[in-house]
C-alpha cells in the first residue's frame, strides 16, 4: 500500500502589507473625524452658551431675565414682540450719569426705551399745541436752530449709545386715542399719551407725584399733563409744567452692574464716567452740581440754598423791578456778586458767567430763544426758566428770568414741577450759579462721596 504523501500546509498572512496600510489610514482618518467634529460641537457649544452669557448683560436681555413675563397684576407684561412693565414696578431703574430713568418697554428691535424719574425742567410749552413747534423739542432735540438741544448737549455721544426715538402727535378724545397721521423720530422725546396709559397710568410706576407734560393733545387742541394724583388734563400751552425726557437705548448695550431697584439701579457700561452732567463738585467747603458745559466752560449750581449759620438765607428779587443787575444794592443780583462772593475763599477760581435774562411772558413771547437777547455777565448768578434741572429737590427760588421788563413779577417754581409767578419783594431761599473751566478738576470720581476736586 502506497504511503501518502504528507502535505507541509501554508501559513496564512492575518495582513498584507497592503491591508496594513489601508487600515492604518482608515484609523488615522476616523481619529481625524472624531477629533475635527468633536472640537467643532465643543466650539459652537462655547460659542452660543458664550451668546447667552452676552445677551444677559445686555440691558435688554438682564431685564427679561430677571422679571418673568406675567399676564396680571405688576410687572413685565409680553406685547406681540415687545415687552411692557405696567403697573407699580420697582426693579426698572436705570442709571445714566446721576440721573434715574425707569424703563417703559423693550421694543421688537430689543431697543430699551427709558424715561427720566424726574422732570429735569419746567417752562412752558409755547404758543403753538404742536410739538415740532414747541419749546420743549427745541430744549429737548439737536437742531439746526441755534441754542437748540440744550438736554441733548448733556448726554455725551449721544448717537454712539443711543437711537432716535420713534413717535407720533396723538390725540387724546373721551374713549380712546387716535394716531397722528405723521410719525417723526429724534434721539430725545417725550413721554407719550400712549406710553402712560400703556403702563396703567396713574396706578403705575410713572404717576410720580408731579405735574408734567405728555406728547400729544385733546381733541379741544388744547396740551396734555399730568396731575399730581396721576390723571391726565389738558392745559393751556403757556402753562408751566415738568418735562420728562425719553430715550432709547441700543440693543447691544451692556450693563456694568445693578439689579434694577432705585439702590442698586441699572449702570450702563459706557456710562461709568460718560455723563458730567449731574456730578458733584467741591470748592472749598461748598458741594456744587455741574447742570451745564458750554465749551470747556462748566455751569454749576449749589447742591442747596446759600446759609448762614446753619440757617437758609432768605432774600427778595429785587425792591424795584425784575430785572436782573449787579450794580442795583437792592437787587439780589447784587448780594451775590458782593456780599456772598466776598465770603468765598475760592472766588478766584470763578469765571465771568454770562446770565440769559431775556424775557418770557405775553408782551415778548414765550419762545425759548428769547432768554437769549439779553446777557448780563457776572461772577455769580442764578438759573434760568430754561436751565435743566439736576436737583428736584430744591423749590421756590428765584429764577434770572422775568415775567416783564417793566413789572415786578418773577419766575420761580414749586417742588411739584409747575413754574410760576411772584412778586419781586417776596422772600425766598436762593440757589447761585458759578462758572468754572472744566480742565481745573483734577481728582474725584464726580460722586457724592468722591466729588470732583478742582485745584
Amino acid at each position: 500500500m502506497k504511503k501518502k504523501k504528507k502535505t507541509k500546509k501554508k501559513q496564512k498572512h492575518i495582513f498584507t502589507i497592503h491591508e496594513f496600510l489601508f487600515d492604518f489610514i482608515s484609523l488615522v482618518l476616523v481619529i481625524g473625524i472624531v477629533v475635527y467634529f468633536g472640537y467643532r460641537s465643543l466650539y459652537f457649544y462655547s460659542k452660543q452658551n458664550q451668546k447667552k452669557v452676552q445677551d444677559a448683560e445686555t440691558l435688554n436681555g438682564i431685564v427679561i431675565q430677571n422679571n418673568p413675563v406675567v399676564s396680571s397684576g405688576d410687572g413685565l407684561y409680553q406685547d406681540s414682540k415687545e415687552y411692557v412693565f405696567k403697573g407699580n414696578v420697582k426693579n426698572n431703574y436705570v442709571l445714566l450719569g446721576s440721573n434715574l430713568f425707569r424703563i417703559i418697554r423693550i421694543a421688537s428691535d430689543q431697543s430699551v426705551r427709558i424715561v427720566s424719574e424726574d422732570y429735569v425742567a419746567s417752562f412752558p410749552w409755547g404758543e403753538d399745541v404742536s410739538y415740532q413747534k414747541s419749546n420743549v423739542r427745541l430744549w429737548l432735540e439737536k437742531g439746526e436752530e441755534e441754542h437748540s438741544g440744550v438736554y441733548y448737549s448733556t448726554i455725551s455721544n449721544i448717537s454712539e449709545y443711543f437711537q432716535k426715538t420713534s413717535y407720533t402727535e396723538d390725540i387724546l378724545t373721551d374713549s380712546q386715542i387716535v394716531n397722528g397721521e405723521e410719525k417723526y423720530s429724534d434721539y430725545v422725546g417725550l413721554l407719550t399719551i400712549m406710553d402712560y396709559i400703556a403702563a396703567n397710568g396713574k396706578n403705575s410706576f410713572l404717576n410720580t407725584g408731579d405735574l408734567f407734560y405728555l406728547l400729544g393733545y385733546s381733541k379741544d387742541q388744547e396740551n396734555l399733563y399730568v396731575e399730581e394724583d396721576g390723571s391726565v388734563k389738558s392745559c393751556d400751552s403757556l402753562n408751566g409744567f415738568g418735562i420728562r425726557p425719553v430715550l432709547t437705548v441700543k440693543a447691544n448695550t451692556t450693563i456694568s452692574s445693578g439689579d434694577g431697584t432705585e439702590s442698586n439701579p441699572y449702570r450702563l457700561a459706557f456710562d461709568e464716567d460718560n455723563q458730567i452732567g449731574g456730578r458733584y463738585i467741591k470748592l472749598g467747603n461748598d458741594m456744587w452740581r455741574v447742570y451745564a458745559q458750554e465749551g470747556d466752560v462748566l455751569r454749576l449750581h449749589l447742591n442747596g440754598y446759600i446759609q448762614e449759620n446753619g440757617n437758609n438765607v432768605l432774600l427778595p428779587y429785587s425792591n424795584t423791578n425784575s430785572v436782573f443787575s449787579i450794580s442795583d444794592k437792592k437787587n439780589i443780583g447784587y448780594y451775590l456778586n458782593t456780599t456772598y462772593l466776598n465770603q468765598l475763599n475760592y472766588a478766584t477760581m470763578l469765571l465771568d458767567c454770562p446770565s440769559y435774562i431775556g424775557e418770557i411772558s405775553d408782551d415778548q413771547g414765550y419762545s425759548y430763544l428769547n432768554i437769549f437777547k439779553n446777557i448780563v455777565s457776572s461772577k455769580v448768578t442764578l438759573l434760568n426758566v430754561f436751565d435743566p434741572i439736576v436737583s428736584s429737590e430744591l423749590a421756590n427760588y428765584y429764577y434770572v428770568n422775568t415775567t416783564s421788563l417793566v413789572g415786578s413779577m418773577e419766575y420761580d417754581r414749586y417742588s411739584s414741577g409747575l413754574l410760576k409767578e411772584s412778586d419781586v419783594r417776596e422772600e425766598k431761599p436762593v440757589v447761585p450759579v458759578v462758572c468754572i473751566a472744566k480742565d481745573g478738576i483734577k481728582k474725584g470720581k464726580g460722586t457724592i462721596l468722591d466729588p470732583y476736586i478742582v485745584e
